[in-house]
């Protein structure tokens, strides 16, 4: 008997031993060099000992063009840290659909991807938390493919995973960082399992609740990474109405109208019209958000992905930047300007050179 608690006790000191988390939860300059190659990797393949050469990672799995024309890729390196890449915008009318899909939906429900595919999802634990229509449908179909593989990588002991993701991909990364955290929460997967998320050049997810939900959830553990000079981060564009504050506010219905009450009469009209001009924009900017890139996007959609059920979408657009920021500024360095300024491509200041450059010179 002794003999055996002996032993046991020896093989947890050597388990103990042998493993040792490289993960930490802080900002890596050589990760999200790694992070943005593997980007370049999804949308030309290097060879495999070149992208050894770039990153240490191995491509142990490509997945094909999966809903709305995305895809991803498993690598390992040799500590034992898998990495899960997502491919940003390709040059397909139903790649760049999921950008225009800008209505926002609940963060957590229940979506019909196929004819006998009905998925629950759950990106936030906050009622209020909303996400792009878009990305979410993009990542829900990923997830289908991904969960396998996150399941068989957990069942050989392994517990540390990047996600990443470039542009489209960025956003992606954040929901399915979110997918997986919320499995976490609810026991599904286990408590152990360190996620690390680089987000490069990416837009913005979802509105104020899921960014406290997700940045609650991610702490030291997601990062975004953004060029000042590039125009994506700020996308979708954002509409505030007075109803997306907190419940408990000076914006309150019954504030508002106990506040007008205490006002005379010629005053308080002056008021209410000005008040009433304040609400009036941004409540039909969020009527012309679920109108347009809601209901007539998802019409171009259906037609390639006949089966998906169109979802409910909230009355709000108030999208916000998410993550622990990391901030590249471009605009006082003459020699990046000469090097990227230029008005032949709008995406000069997006693409994976002008990041690498910047991240090299300032990180």
């Amino acid at each position: 008997m002794k003999i055996n608690s002996l032993l046991a006790t020896l093989l947890l000191f050597f388990s103990l031993v042998t493993y040792s988390q490289q993960l930490k939860p802080s900002f890596d300059k050589q990760e999200v060099i790694h992070s943005l190659e593997l980007a370049k990797d999804l949308h030309k393949s290097f060879a495999k000992d070149t992208l050894y050469t770039l990153t240490n990672y191995t491509r142990i799995y490509e997945s094909k063009e999966l809903g709305l024309t995305n895809k991803w890729a498993l690598y390992k390196n040799d500590q034992n840290i898998y990495e899960i890449a997502v491919r940003g915008s390709a040059n397909k009318g139903l790649s760049w659909m999921a950008n225009y899909y800008a209505a926002m939906i609940p963060a957590e429900g229940t979506l019909k991807l196929e004819t006998d595919k009905i998925v629950n999802y759950r990106l936030s634990d906050d009622p209020r938390a909303g996400t792009h229509a878009g990305w979410t449908v993009a990542t829900l179909y990923l997830l289908e493919d991904i969960q396998p593989k996150l399941d068989s990588i957990i069942a050989t002991g392994a517990r540390e995973v990047i996600i990443s993701g470039h542009s489209q991909g960025a956003a992606i990364a954040y929901l399915l960082t979110a997918a997986i955290n919320q499995q976490k929460a609810l026991h599904q997967l286990p408590s152990d399992l360190i996620v690390k998320t680089y987000a490069i050049a990416p837009p913005k997810p979802g509105n104020l609740y899921f960014n406290y939900s997700y940045e609650a959830t991610t702490r030291n553990w997601s990062y975004s990474v953004i060029n000042t000079l590039d125009w994506v981060p700020e996308v979708p564009p954002t509409a505030q109405m007075l109803t997306d504050f907190n419940e408990i506010s000076p914006f309150a219905e019954e504030e508002t109208n106990a506040m007008f009450k205490k006002i005379s009469w010629p005053k308080r009209w002056f008021a209410q019209g000005l008040f009433k001009g304040l609400k009036k924009p941004s409540k039909k900017a969020v009527h012309k958000y679920n109108k347009y890139l809601g209901s007539f996007i998802f019409k171009q959609i259906k037609k390639d992905l006949p089966h998906l059920e169109e979802p409910t979408y909230m009355k709000n657009a108030n999208y916000h930047r998410v993550g622990n920021p990391v901030i590249l500024q471009g605009i006082n360095d003459q020699e990046y300007m000469d090097k990227f300024n230029t008005s032949k491509s709008t995406m000069t200041h997006h693409n994976p050179p002008a990041y690498l450059y910047l991240i090299n010179k300032y990180l």
